[in-house]
Formats: C-alpha cells, sequence, structure tokens
C-alpha cells in the first residue's frame, strides 16, 4: 500500500538505508574477523529498521487519513520530517561518539535538560554556526531525495511486507545466539564489536546453557557481586557534630579547577604554582574520586563513592563538612565561572547555604570568568580578614575547561588550533594543536591562582588559613584513545593535583597514592575536631602516620571503578564499555585470572564496605 504514496515510503527506505550505510562506517572498520563482520552486518540490518520504525508507524496512520486531503497533508509532512529529524539525531550522536567515546545517554539527557548543563559543554560560536549551516543542507538534500528520486522502484514487486518481517526476524534471531554464545564463552572480538552498536540491547541466556551443559568459559570478574544500593541513606549522624567551642578555628580557602591534569603543575606552565606547591604538601600521586565534574565535586566534599551521589542529592543532603562549619559560625562565600545547577550542587554541596552565599558569573569565556570571580573572591578575602569569625571561601575556576580559551597574553604554545570547531575539526589528527590550546588555558588558570596566593601570603592569612588547591577531574588527549573526560578511567583522567597548606605543617612532598575522598577527614581533623572518620566517610587522614590506601574508588554516573597499586577493576557499565573492564594501572587491558591474587583482598573489602551508609 505504502507503494502509492511515494513520499511515504521513500521517507521510511531513505531513512533506512542511509541509517544503515552511516552505521556500517561507523562499527565495521577494524573488524577482526569474519564472525563479527557477519554478526555486525546483520545487527545493524536490524538495528536500522528499529530505527524506521516510528516513521513506519506514522506513515501507517497516516495512510488512514488519506480521505482527508488537508490532514493527509500534515501527516505526511510530518512523517518526512521525523525521518529526517532520526537521522540528524543518529549522525550527532556518531560526532558525540567520535568526540567523547560515548553515545547519547542518561549522563547526556542530564547535561541537557538540567540548567547550565548545555553551557558546560564549552561548545563554541563556530559551532553552533556549523551545526545551524550543516542542518539547512540537511533539509535541503533531504527534500530533494524525498522529490526526485524515485527509490521505490528499486523494490521488487514480488517482494511483500511479510518477506521483509521474515527476513528482519531471521536476522535478529541470528544476531541474538552469535551473542548469547559469545557472552557465554566470552568471546570477546564479539562482545567489542556490540559495544560500539549505539544502544545495543544485549541477550544472554547463561542459565539456559548451563543446565544444557554447554562448556563455559569463566571470566574471574564473574566471581565478583557486585550491587550498590540505593534508598535508605544513612550517612552521617548530627550528633557527630562537635561543639562550637572545639577545635582550632582555621579559615579555609578551597579552590578547584575544571579538567586539571596533575602533570600540568610545572615550571614552564604553571610556574607560580609550581613554586606554591613546593612550599605546601604536595601529593603528587592523588586521585579524583570521578572522571567528571559530578563525580569529582561530590567525592571531596562527602568523602562517599560516586553511587550516593542520586539518593544524597534525592534527600538534599550537605555534607557533615560543611555543616560542621556553619555549626561554628563561619562566614561563607562560594563562587563558581559555571553554575551551581549543573551539576546540582545548589542541592547537595551547598543545599544548606542561603543564596546570597552563592555567586555564579558564567557570561564570556572561561577565562574572562575567572578573571571577574577571581577578583570577587579576593575582596570576601580581605573583607572577612581580621574579624572575629573564622571563613570558608570556594571558587570553581573554568579556565582549562573546552573549548580552552585563553587571552594572548597567555600564550605559551604558538601552534594551536585557533578555531576549535567539534563539528569540523579532525579531532585525532588535530590533537598537538588542542592539546596546545589546554596548555595556553591553563598557564592563564596559574595567574588567576597566583592572585589568592599572593593575598594570601602577603595578608599574613597563611599562618591561619588552609588552603585546599585541586581540579575535579583530569583531561584526556588520545593517549589512551579518548579525548576530554567522563568516558573512561584512564590516568588521564583521574589523576589530578593535590596541594594542601596546613598552618605550621612543614612542607613536604608525598608520593602515595591519595584520593579526594581523604579530604573531609584530612580538613576536620586539621581543624583539631575529633570526628571518627569511618562514621561519615570512606577516607582517611592524608596527614596520619599511619595513612595507606590498600585501594581507591574512582565513579562516573554509571558506577565505580576499583583502583589497586597493580589493577583496575571497573564496574562502571559505561565505563567498561569504552575500556577493558579490567586494565593494569597504565591502563592496558588484562585478564584478572593472570594477575597476582594481591587484589583479591582489597576488592573483598570494597565489596562489604561500599553500603556502608545505607540502613
Amino acid at each position: 500500500m505504502l507503494r502509492e504514496h511515494p513520499y511515504l515510503i521513500r521517507s521510511v527506505l531513505l531513512l533506512w538505508l542511509l541509517a544503515l550505510i552511516a552505521l556500517l562506517i561507523q562499527t565495521l572498520p577494524g573488524s577482526e574477523s569474519l564472525i563479527v563482520s557477519g554478526f555486525l552486518v546483520i545487527t545493524l540490518i536490524v538495528w536500522s529498521a528499529l530505527l524506521c520504525l516510528p516513521i513506519y508507524t506514522l506513515a501507517a496512520i497516516t495512510l488512514r487519513f488519506k480521505h482527508l486531503p488537508k490532514l493527509y497533508i500534515m501527516l505526511s509532512l510530518l512523517a518526512v520530517l521525523t525521518a529526517y529529524s532520526l537521522l540528524a539525531f543518529l549522525i550527532a550522536n556518531f560526532k558525540l561518539y567520535s568526540l567523547y567515546g560515548f553515545y547519547t545517554n542518561f549522563f547526556v539527557l542530564n547535561l541537557i535538560s538540567t540548567p547550565g548543563g548545555i553551557e558546560a559543554m564549552g561548545v563554541s560560536a563556530s559551532t553552533w554556526n556549523s551545526a545551524v549551516i550543516a542542518g539547512v543542507l540537511g533539509v535541503i538534500a533531504f527534500a530533494f531525495l524525498i522529490k526526485f528520486v524515485p527509490m521505490e522502484r528499486v523494490i521488487p514487486s514480488w517482494l511483500k511486507k511479510k518477506h521483509m518481517l521474515a527476513t528482519l526476524l531471521v536476522c535478529f534471531t541470528a544476531e541474538s545466539f552469535i551473542y548469547i554464545y559469545a557472552d557465554y564463552t566470552n568471546f570477546v572480538p564479539v562482545l567489542n564489536s556490540a559495544d560500539k552498536v549505539m544502544w545495543y540491547l544485549p541477550i544472554t541466556a547463561g542459565s539456559l546453557l548451563s543446565d544444557l551443559g554447554v562448556p563455559r568459559t569463566e571470566r574471574l570478574e564473574d566471581k565478583f557481586s557486585y550491587s550498590s544500593k540505593t534508598g535508605n541513606l544513612n550517612y552521617f549522624d548530627p550528633a557527630l557534630l562537635v561543639t562550637s567551642d572545639s577545635g582550632q578555628k582555621y579559615n579555609i580557602v578551597w579552590l578547584v579547577a575544571e579538567s586539571w591534569r596533575s602533570d600540568m603543575v610545572t615550571p614552564e606552565i604553571m610556574p607560580n604554582t609550581y613554586a606554591f606547591a613546593n612550599d605546601q604538601q604536595w601529593f603528587e600521586d592523588h586521585y579524583s574520586g570521578g572522571n567528571g565534574t559530578r563525580m569529582g565535586m561530590f567525592t571531596q566534599f562527602y568523602g562517599l563513592y560516586g553511587h550516593y551521589w542520586f539518593d544524597v542529592l534525592r534527600n538534599r543532603r550537605p555534607p557533615l563538612l560543611i555543616e560542621q562549619l556553619r555549626s561554628q559560625d563561619y562566614q561563607f562565600k562560594a563562587i563558581t565561572s559555571s553554575a551551581f545547577t549543573y551539576p546540582e550542587f545548589d542541592k547537595t554541596i551547598f543545599s544548606s547555604l542561603p543564596p546570597e552565599n552563592l555567586q555564579e558569573f558564567n557570561k564570556g569565556h572561561g577565562w574572562e570568568r575567572d578573571q571577574k570571580n577571581t577578583g570577587d573572591l579576593i575582596s570576601f578575602i580581605q573583607e572577612k580578614d581580621g574579624e572575629d569569625d573564622p571563613f570558608f571561601a570556594f571558587m570553581f575556576f573554568e579556565s582549562a575547561h573546552a573549548n580552552y580559551y585563553f587571552p594572548d597574553e597567555d600564550i605559551i604554545e604558538e601552534d594551536y588550533i585557533e578555531d576549535f570547531n567539534y563539528l569540523t575539526v579532525d579531532i585525532q589528527e588535530s590533537m598537538p594543536q588542542i592539546k596546545a590550546r589546554y596548555t595556553n588555558a591553563t598557564h592563564h588558570l596559574d595567574r588567576q591562582l597566583a592572585r589568592v596566593y599572593k593575598v594570601l601570603e602577603e595578608g599574613d592569612l597563611m599562618e591561619n588559613t588552609i588552603v585546599v588547591l585541586t581540579g575535579d577531574h583530569g583531561e584526556e588527549f588520545m593517549e589512551n584513545g579518548r579525548w576530554g573526560h567522563n568516558s573512561t578511567f584512564s590516568q588521564p583522567q583521574i589523576r589530578v593535583p593535590m596541594i594542601i597548606h596546613i598552618p605550621g605543617m612543614e612542607k613536604k612532598r608525598h608520593t602515595v597514592a591519595s584520593s579526594h575522598l581523604d579530604m573531609p577527614a584530612t580538613v576536620l581533623n586539621a581543624l583539631g575536631l575529633d570526628v571518627p572518620a569511618k562514621r561519615h566517610s570512606f577516607g582517611q587522614d592524608l596527614f596520619d602516620p599511619d595513612y595507606k590506601r590498600d585501594f581507591l574508588v574512582v565513579s562516573d554516573w554509571h558506577g565505580n571503578t576499583v583502583i589497586t597499586p597493580e589493577v583496575k577493576i571497573i564496574f562502571s557499565i559505561k565505563g567498561a564499555a569504552y575500556q577493558a573492564s579490567s586494565t593494569d594501572i597504565n591502563d592496558q587491558p588484562i585478564n584478572l585470572a593472570d594477575e597476582k591474587s594481591s587484589y583479591q583482598a582489597a576488592l573483598a573489602e570494597y565489596l562489604q564496605e561500599q553500603n556502608r551508609f545505607y540502613q
């Protein structure tokens, strides 16, 4: 029946054909064998057909109203526009994957739907212009093909709907059986190829095959039961809050820089921060608690693993550290060059602070915001200096965030890409020039931080002020095949600087592995407050003489990763999709069964303790 309605059938056929070609181009290169290639081809035939299902359904509805010309025309136009929109969405996802290593998921939907999320992407004006131009040209090309290319003529007259459905059913059955067997026997080439298919929904039948006596290749990861609870949050007992007369009331200046890699603190790139770090407590092997801003910030203020974020957000629970300072009459100022609404720090970390204590300025490029906000931070510090009540001053810097903007005076790497257009850039070929942009932006960050160091030192505030200087997460430049952050748990994405000043403490460089999870316990102990760390966090006091970590935990939106001195075991669904589920500490894939058993005690402790703060 669709043959008699060319615009409708062409919409379905064009969407299916272009989607299939695009998917094949995206996934087939690098296929390891004929089996993998065959699996991908039949999988993509089914997937592209499923993508057309909304159009086919809309076309079927449209045909029911062919006796109403105006409605028929409107519905036909809607079908064509929907087909184009789905194709554009598919292509946009391919670009997203090429840049960041993941397709649209719940994290991306949160980014789009939360105020401040779009701005956090750092998209340049040229990128938006390119997107508009590409969209308009795409509409013109799509409309031309629909109008003038009679592609329905290539369909043989004998080919009926039942034949198509039977073919799709055979393909679906074949690809399902291939994946089921690959999963059961741990045939990695097929499993890895499935991960490249956008939103692939795997079907498994381990219990059935086991009952049938089919031999199985067991992965060591399967022996570990990972289960993170949610719901009955039991974060901390208010009785833990210490009375206002206890401890040492130091001021606190807490500075966090977006996307700040640990290897940026050098005399060439960040001379001021390098000099400052050498006079403080410098933790050179420090790990963020996340590979993105949300988890990187959450872990350093709460000392909890990332999977607690969702219930903390739902319950609007501020961290013990902030509540302790409030109970001791601290004066607060929290400033960001991003937004407190994305991620939702106004509903978590700073949820108990009144709006007048929170300042957002996010107009202009990151470096412009940082210049203005740094001046405001300095004004607050100078205003509060000498008052009886101590203060807590926080600032989040944006200079080092993509698109990596900087003023001309901060150019130290001349060979940088001038227009970082996300849509037109060849990400791999241009990576050295992209990293040069990042280096220049980080050099600007150093100059803003130097303004804060100068005020603290010249105002003799270092004698009564704790200073925390760190990054929310790192930034990768294709060292392990990805750009940016929030995709994998590679070293460049999760290692950040950690520089701490504690009044009266001699300078020292620390080479022991440390974590953002340790910050609440460390700061509370530095304030002289007797708050047992195990009752409110998974962290330890970094300055405890017996400090030692058998393992670290780093999180993303989808789960946690356990890091021991030798291995990384990735429980995050997304992380395991874009990185081997087990790697050595330098991100090379390994088989846990071949490793020494030293990590097993750490893993057992993690599994036992991970839900400690749920009832």
